[in-house]
């Protein structure tokens, strides 16, 4: 039994319920499209675009989901990312795309019936949209049945409307980092203690290597010592493709309470200097002064730090992990450096 199938009674659903189906079905698609590339190589680009729109409107429900108070665990997105995958795996790209040419209409009522029921405007729109996503994919999958296939312009269109240009769309959600198609983000959360914050940084590198969904850049634990002086410990790479790796991201963090003095002797010696400093705080990782003086705070309380570097797509779920963890998280762009600073 197929995810549409299991919810095909909608009627009578209130607006959280929608939501939360909506959004539990984009990761379900998403996945599912995810596989269909990899597992077939004619349909790589198209399919790859399709879990492209799946992806973005998996954002876009989360933040309306998150609004009206509701939650998909990371457990529960990883058994559906699961299970689309699998259906990609053991069916053929015809029973895929005769399923889904079957079931996409129930979306369609699903997504009908959200808009009529929204409470707000933006509500409203964003089920209208879905309402056109669902047919640029149907259509594009029954021309592929058909043998005259119309090259999913629909779904193309679709995302070039929302800001995603066909170069996005067909670069596979693990190969972004490659072509620069994400910001690098670091996620920091601070906890009571150092055991606390080591062993949340075990779970994440566990986590890590455990789901082919996440990929971090690496993952460290920074704390203050009961003499004053800041230590780190760090697992992952150097640097991503771009941007900074996790010791330059936890020496930024670490330079704060010295007002970034001690960055001059540390992870990026030789790089900054004099008015440098400044732009490296508010540029190279962008922290405002009220969240210096929080992190500075903290530290100085003696509690720890856990900082994840990930990807833009990722940072949510790292967020919601770490919370999950009992951690305080709060997530910092990272803009692109000088290739010294990785």
């Amino acid at each position: 039994m197929t995810f549409v199938e299991r919810h095909r009674l909608i009627g009578g659903r209130s607006e959280q319920e929608f939501l939360k189906i909506s959004w539990e079905g984009e990761i379900f698609g998403a996945a599912l499209f995810e596989g269909i590339a990899d597992r077939y190589p004619e349909y790589a680009d198209n399919a790859t675009a399709v879990a492209t729109m799946e992806w973005y409107n998996v954002h876009r429900a989360e933040e309306f989901g998150h609004g009206a108070g509701v939650s998909v665990t990371l457990e529960q997105a990883e058994k559906l990312g699961r299970q689309g995958m699998d259906m990609a795996r053991k069916k053929s790209f015809e029973d895929v795309a005769k399923e889904t040419m079957k079931e996409t209409p129930y979306a369609d009522k699903l997504y009908s019936e959200m808009g009529e029921h929204a409470k707000n405007p933006e509500l409203k729109a964003f089920a209208d949209d879905l309402m056109v996503h669902e047919p640029a994919l149907r259509n594009w999958i029954k021309s592929e049945l058909d043998g005259n296939s119309d090259g999913a312009a629909q779904v193309y269109a679709y995302l070039e409307r929302h800001g995603i240009s066909r170069q996005e769309a067909v670069t596979p959600r693990k190969d972004r980092e490659a072509v620069h198609g994400d910001t690098q983000q670091l996620v920091l959360a601070f906890f009571p203690s150092e055991d606390r914050a080591d062993e949340a940084a075990m779970v994440m590198r566990n986590w890590d290597e455990a789901t082919e969904y996440m990929k971090l850049d690496g993952v460290g634990v920074l704390v203050m010592n009961d003499k004053g002086k800041l230590k780190e410990h760090k697992a992952g790479k150097r640097a991503g493709k771009k941007g900074m790796g996790i010791g330059v991201a936890l020496g930024v963090i670490a330079a704060i309470p010295t007002g970034g003095l001690s960055l001059l002797g540390g992870a990026v010696a030789g790089v900054v200097g004099g008015g440098f400093i400044g732009e490296f705080f508010h540029k190279g990782l962008k922290i405002s002064d009220e969240d210096a003086a929080r992190i500075s705070s903290e530290l100085e309380a003696g509690h720890a730090a856990v900082g994840v570097l990930a990807w833009e797509f990722e940072a949510d779920a790292v967020s919601h992990k770490l919370s999950e963890l009992g951690g305080t998280p709060q997530t910092h762009e990272v803009a692109e450096l000088p290739a010294e600073t990785h």
